[in-house]
């Protein structure tokens, strides 16, 4: 593969006709054949299955599709016939996001004929005692340090800079925005992907450019002073039971598939049981463009907006 192919989760999915049909939801790899061979949407009901071939170009803010698509013509997505994908079977040649990509389970890959297969669970228990004894070793690591270095931890407000400016975002338009930060607990720090969803204004006339959960009073006096009336940084994460809320273009809506919540485009809470709109993160634009935020994390399921991490 002579270019990285980036597939960036959440994404509309759209057909020739350029009509959204539903949400880049994961990839499914199929270990028989060592490759991705399809995608999964989210439209409104339930979750697709299509297969790769029926791509026709991947880009940065939508995946299209060949022909005028009719999801039902596809099977549903069940996830109890799939597992997650370790990062070490992912495939080369792509740019994935961490827990997209599902595989069939071993019992179901012999069903399709590898049945001399080598599989990832056979593989993991004739690792244990190779585990075993490297989690031994591990115990030798002070864990009184351990538990004293994770309790100084704060809550660090860390300015992250996106790989996007704002004259890359369209106008009025929701986009979800991929970025790679680290995790850090104690003193260990470990790499992540989270992501955000981004919505550029016109300025201050739009009256959209003022997100609901700062026009009601719950943001805290560092999300105050970082507002930028060109640009809403919405959490990913929806404030009832800590689903991914995704956006309808053809309702103008976020709509939470979990439990069906829907928000307005200022993530006012539409209907449904959320309670309080989406949450949304401090934001800086520099001059050139370029995007920064804290990254934020916030107790689900009450109507304030309590920070967590």
């Amino acid at each position: 593969m002579a270019q990285e192919v980036i597939f960036r989760m959440g994404i509309p999915v759209l057909d020739e006709t350029r009509r959204e049909i539903g949400r880049l939801e994961k990839l499914v790899f199929f270990e028989t054949e060592k490759k991705i061979t399809e995608i999964v949407i989210r439209e409104l009901s339930c979750l697709r299955r299509i297969p790769v071939e029926r791509i026709r170009s991947i880009e940065t803010h939508e995946l299209l599709l060949t022909g005028q698509v009719n999801p039902d013509e596809f099977p549903v997505f069940d996830p109890d016939q799939f597992e997650e994908l370790p990062t070490w079977f992912f495939p080369s040649g792509y740019r994935i996001e961490v827990g997209s990509v599902v595989t069939l389970k071993p019992s179901d890959i012999r069903i399709f004929g590898e049945t001399e297969a080598y599989t990832r669970r056979e593989f993991m228990a004739k690792s244990t005692a190779v585990v075993a004894t490297l989690i031994g070793i591990s115990l030798v690591v002070p864990i009184g340090g351990y538990i004293l270095a994770a309790v100084k931890t704060k809550v660090s407000d860390h300015w992250i800079n996106l790989p996007m400016r704002l004259d890359q975002l369209p106008l009025d338009s929701p986009v979800t925005q991929t970025f790679s930060t680290v995790s850090v607990s104690g003193w260990m720090r470990v790499p992540i992907e989270k992501t955000v969803w981004l919505i550029r204004h016109s300025g201050d006339t739009d009256p959209d450019s003022v997100a609901a959960d700062v026009s009601i009073g719950l943001d805290s006096a560092l999300e105050k002073k970082f507002v930028d009336p060109r640009l809403t940084a919405f959490s990913p994460i929806c404030p009832h039971l800590g689903c991914a809320p995704q956006w309808f273009r053809d309702q103008k809506q976020f709509i939470c598939p979990c439990h069906h919540s829907v928000y307005e485009i200022t993530g006012k809470v539409v209907s449904g049981p959320a309670p309080r709109p989406l949450d949304t993160f401090p934001v800086r634009i520099a001059p050139d463009g370029i995007i920064s935020i804290i990254y934020e994390q916030f107790s689900i399921g009450i109507p304030k907006k309590v920070r967590l991490a």
